[in-house]
């Protein structure tokens, strides 16, 4: 009975650590996301202490490696081409972890109000020339 026990105690040990992921990501990094194109764009996470995470993205000719800190982070960064996809990015340290349907192009965070609001074709007396040419 305690064999029974102990064997039990140590498939439920294993089991548990092999269901975690050994890269985690932050939650702004993952599918369908939109990296800036033409930049350095920062890719970060946690993996092994000491262990190296390799970055291969399916535009770039060579993959990025960085080691993990002895707390497990880890950051760099990613040559980005000009604006195009969808690319995937593949994210390593022995287990991969695959980001599908990035796109690259042009990444704006604007914030306001009243002063945010602007239909494409501009305001009464304030047209935007061209704008509906430019979306369709």
């Amino acid at each position: 009975m305690r064999l029974k026990i102990l064997t039990t105690a140590a498939l439920t040990s294993f089991a548990a650590f092999s269901l975690q992921a050994k890269i985690t990501l932050p939650s702004v990094i993952g599918d369908n996301m939109v990296l800036q194109q033409q930049t350095n764009a920062a890719l970060w996470g946690k993996a092994e202490p000491g262990s190296k995470v390799t970055i291969k993205a399916s535009w770039a000719k060579k993959p990025v490696s960085v080691t993990a800190a002895a707390d497990g982070k880890w950051k760099t960064g990613i040559a980005t081409p000009e604006a195009g996809g969808p690319y995937t990015i593949e994210i390593s340290d022995g287990e991969a972890v695959v980001l599908n349907d990035v796109l690259i192009g042009e990444v704006w965070f604007c914030s306001g109000q009243s002063n945010m609001e602007m239909p494409v074709k501009g305001f009464d007396n304030q047209p935007v020339e061209g704008s509906v040419d430019v979306i369709l």
